[in-house]
Formats: C-alpha cells, structure tokens, sequence
C-alpha cells in the first residue's frame, strides 16, 4: 500500500510548482523507503539478523526522516539535518549494539520507539511552529504524527511477551502498531497532499494580485482595492489620498545598464517607499516604472508631507549598478478626494496631470492637484489682465 501511494505521488510531483517539487519528493523518498523496511521485519528468522533487525530499523527511521524534513521544507523551516542524521545513526549503532553485543528485544523496541516518538514530535512541533494559521490539513497530519508518538510510547511501556518475538504475531501491541502503519501513508498523505493544494491555491491567488517583479500590488487590484477605498471614505466621511510616483529618467537606467538593472532599481525603489508608508497605505505598480500609493485617512497635506519624505529617501539611497551609483529620483503627483474630485476616475486622472505636471517643471518634485489648478488659474488670470 506505501510503495503504491508513493509511486501514485511520485508520478503527480511533476506538476507542481517548483517550490512545492522539493517537500513532496522529500516525502515520497519516505515513503518508498518504508516498504523495504517493512520487507525485511517480514523475514525475521528467514534472513540474518542484522538485515531484519539493524537495516529494517534503520531505513524505517529514514523513512520518518524524510516525512518530518518534507514538513519543514513545506513550511519554510530550518530543517533540523544534524539531528535527524544523529538519530538515524543512533538507530544504526543502538540496535547493533543491542543486537550483537548485548542482545535485548526490549531495549531493540525501546530504542526505535523513542526515536520514532521523537520524530512524530519533530514533526507535530514543524507544523505548529509557523505564525500563519494552521489549516485542517495540517492538522490532520499533526494528528497522524501525535498518535503515531503516542503509540511508540505505549509500545515502549509494554513489556514484550514470548509472541512478541516474532513481528508478524497477533497481539494488541502488534495490532496497533501495524494498524498505524498501514493508516500513515494513506491518512498522512492525503493531508500533505490538501496542504500542498492550499499552497497552490495561494500561490496562484497571489499572482493573480501581485505584480510578479516588485511584489506590490498589480493595476487590477489597485482599481479594486482604490474603488472600496473610495467607497469607504465617502461613507463615513473621512479623508483620502492618492500618489501617482513616476520614476525619472528610469529609461536612460534600461539604455545604459540594461533592463535587468532596471528590474534591480525597480525592486529597490519599491523597497525604499516601502520603509516610509504605513501599514494602512496600499501600494501598487499601474505599469512600468510608474506606482501608485492610497493614502486613507489622510489630507492633501498629510499626503503631500508623504510624498516629500518618499521623495527625500529615494534621494539619500546608495543604489548603483556593476559599481557606477544610479540616483533614483520621483516625480510625484498627489490628489485628494473632495467637492471637485468625487470618484476615482476623476481622482487618478487629476493626480496623474499632476505628476506630469511635477516632470515639466524639472523632475524630482512633489506636486499636489490644488497647485496645479492655482497655477492653472493664475495662467488664466495673467491672460485675461490689460497690458
């Protein structure tokens, strides 16, 4: 049944994710490891003891390795490699020791059991160790795992009576033990399986929102994201801004150092206004090298202090490229709901004049909807005076 699931998964791998390809061939590894060990516990007495005995627990014990370094893999975990390789070699030795030197059933099924307990706790503490929320999935596995150490330890308890000398014998003990094995990799599996889905799941709901590059959110989810902003400022009467960020001369960054230097100032750029916004702001990249940053619960003038402190970190960045230093500098327009921008047409078209308006006047500058429209009047003004 195990040599089965695991070939069934081994053949399915390919068609994950790559960061997904790594935890489930660490858990199919375990899996096909786990038949060959049960082979030759079957043949205790038919074959030498130190292949029934030594081998057989050795390989079980890799087998768990496996499993329980596939979960910290999944979970982006530290996997624990020194002491999964101690207790793999603990098993080698202990039950070489305790085969050959001073033979004792008890202390062979002592020592394997608490090992095996140990890993089944390895494996509960790799699943609750994250900060996200656990799913059922997850909690299924852990489940599998918790009962499986449970068991080992009961096993351990149990003092070993004549019918236990032989592995394939009808007692209890026995009937637990081999009940919970032929159920781990059917239960277990099906849970690693759900939560590798649920990953995909996420993974493809992130890239349906995310820009690829820069990790901020894409034009489609700004415009959702923008309109419920707007929404909710309109209805409990609260205030809302918006930047329009262009990066200047970002071509003349792709004409001289090539386009992946330009993906490096775009990764870096995002980083930096990332230091100054808050947690309520929405970031997001409308194309190009042009962003947008929601500002809510904020005025003009709060937004336009944003935008200058944006505009100043970008200035005092050290970015550069194969050595020679790229000054990353903005042109920023800002635009602010009010009597004469209500909606978010209106708002990203007028904050977007701004920004252009920011660029004719000589780049790296801040400019706001409400200076633009003075001047605009100021123009019309100076036009209509008498000579």
């Amino acid at each position: 049944m195990t040599m089965i699931i695991g070939l069934a998964l081994a053949f399915t791998i390919t068609g994950y994710p790559r960061f997904l390809q790594y935890p489930m061939r660490l858990w199919v590894r375990g899996l096909l490891i786990q038949p060959f060990s049960y082979a030759l516990f079957s043949l205790r007495g038919q074959i030498p003891d130190w292949l029934s005995i030594i081998v057989a627990n050795t390989l079980l014990s890799i087998s768990f390795v496996h499993l329980i370094l596939a979960l910290y893999v999944y979970n982006r975990k530290p996997a624990k490699l020194p002491l999964m390789i101690a207790i793999v070699a603990t098993t080698f030795i202990g039950e070489s020791l305790l085969t050959y030197v001073w033979p004792s059933l008890y202390g062979r099924i002592c020592l394997i059991s608490i090992l095996l307990a140990l890993m089944c706790g390895l494996g509960v503490k790799a699943i609750y160790q994250r900060v996200e929320v656990i799913t059922r999935p997850e909690h299924l596995v852990a489940i599998m795992f918790l009962v499986g150490g449970l068991i080992m330890l009961a096993r351990m308890l149990k003092v070993p009576d004549v019918g236990m000398l032989s592995v394939v014998a009808s007692t209890p003990m026995q009937g637990i033990v081999f009940t919970y094995a032929a159920l781990l990799p059917v239960i277990a599996t099906s849970g690693f399986l759900l939560m590798c889905g649920e990953r995909l799941n996420k993974h493809l709901s992130r890239l349906a929102t995310l820009d690829p590059l820069t990790g901020v959110f894409n034009r489609r989810t700004m415009t959702e994201l923008a309109g419920k902003a707007v929404a909710a400022s309109k209805r409990h009467g609260r205030a809302l801004s918006l930047l329009i960020i262009d990066i200047d001369h970002f071509k003349r960054i792709n004409d001289q150092f090539g386009h992946e230097a330009g993906d490096l100032a775009l990764c870096r750029f995002v980083e930096l206004v990332g230091e100054v916004m808050r947690e309520s702001d929405v970031f997001a990249r409308l194309g190009g090298e042009e962003f947008v940053v929601i500002l809510p619960d904020s005025d003009e003038r709060a937004a336009v202090e944003i935008a200058e402190r944006i505009r100043q970190r970008l200035g005092d960045s050290d970015f550069s490229v194969s050595g020679w230093q790229v000054p990353l500098r903005v042109s920023i327009g800002v635009g602010t709901l009010g009597p004469a921008i209500s909606d978010l047409e209106t708002l990203l078209r007028m904050t977007d004049h701004a920004m252009y308006e920011a660029k004719r006047n000589g780049r790296n500058r801040v400019v706001p909807v409400s200076a633009m429209h003075s001047q605009s009047a100021l123009d019309f003004g100076t036009r209509d005076s008498p000579q």
